[in-house]
Order: C-alpha cells, then structure tokens, then sequence
C-alpha cells in the first residue's frame, strides 16, 4: 500500500497511456483494470478464458428489484424456481459488446420460463441505451443498476461481470471479464438439471 501511495501519479499516467494506445496487454480487461489487478494482487481464481471466477457460498439469496427499460418489475422473488443471470456492462465497454452475441444466443436456447437474462446497464443514467440495444438486437431484458443491486452483490468495480443465481436465488457464481460462450452454457444446464 506504501507503494501507491508513493507512486500513484506515475500509476496513472501508465494507465493513461496505455488506454490512450488501446494496449490491452494481452487480456480483454481495460488497463484501468489490469493495472489495478496487479498492483492490488488479483485475489479471485483466474479461469481459463482470462477472466477472474469465483465461487459464492451464501447461506441466504440476496433480495433484488429492477425495472426494465420496458417497464417490466423484475426482482429476487419472480426469479425464484429460475436460473438467472445478472449481467453488468455499458454501452462504451468493448469487451462487454463483444459478450453480447453469446447472450443473446444463450436467451435464444434456453425457454423464458427456466432462465432469467437481465443486462445491468452501468452507463450515466441521462444516457438513452434504447438506440443501442435495437442496433445490437438485444433479445433480453435491460436495466439499469440501482441501490437494490448494489445491496445485494456489491459495488461492480469491473466490467463486463456476471453473476449467476441458482434456481433458491443463491449466487452460484461470478465472473469478471469476458466469459466465453460454454462456460455459461455448461453452468445454467447444470443449474437447471438441480433439484429445488
């Protein structure tokens, strides 16, 4: 910590450059993200894809609500008996639009009634996402984040982050960075094939 605190400006004058040159160092995170990973210490499992992934073991389901930019009320409690997927992103992040095709095939494969897809916008809230999500034809639903979330999962410092619920509403598990398209997959057909 005695490090950052010494060097913090050079800290952000690398992190900079590297954004202003679209250096990625070789990973699908932003440099803000991986140059705080590694001077923080990446404290989560890495998976094989290069994002971080770790396991939830929560004794009680978080209690959630959104509204949906169709107005639709979705919350912990009309999800329950369902498998669902909370994914956090903005429409500027560009790993997050390279995600979007892998959900809007896994909301294609799998019937409404047994998975819940919501994308959690983290863009300015005076900005309109609707032109973005008809140019991308999103076929899941979106909202935008709101204190409800943040209670239950916790500040999203990275992006793209997803958070997978069990069918009780428990996390089964979370993501950081792009995930790729089986790894989700594998996960909601296991969590479908449980038993309530």
């Amino acid at each position: 910590m005695d490090f950052i605190k010494r060097h913090w400006s050079t800290l952000i004058l690398i992190t900079a450059i590297a954004a202003y040159i679209g250096i990625s160092m070789g990973s699908n995170q932003c440099p803000m993200c991986i140059a705080s990973n590694w001077i923080l210490g990446n404290e989560e499992e890495t998976g094989r894809s290069g994002n971080s992934a770790s396991i939830i073991g929560e004794t009680e389901a978080p209690t959630w609500q959104v509204a949906t930019l169709e107005g639709e009320e979705l919350s912990s409690i009309n999800a329950v008996g369902k498998v669902c997927v909370l994914v956090y992103w903005a429409s500027w992040c560009a790993p997050c639009r390279e995600e979007i095709p892998s959900l809007i095939a896994l909301r294609k494969e799998f019937p409404n009634g047994d998975l819940v897809i919501i994308g959690i916008s983290l863009d300015e809230n005076s900005k309109s996402i609707d032109s973005f999500v008809e140019s991308y034809g999103i076929n899941y639903s979106i909202a935008r984040n709101n204190d409800s979330l943040d209670e239950a999962f916790g500040h999203v410092r990275y992006i793209p982050t997803i958070v997978v619920l069990g069918k009780e509403g428990k996390v089964q598990q979370r993501y950081t960075g792009l995930v790729g398209h089986e790894v989700i997959r594998n996960q909601i057909e296991t969590l479908l094939a449980e038993n309530v």
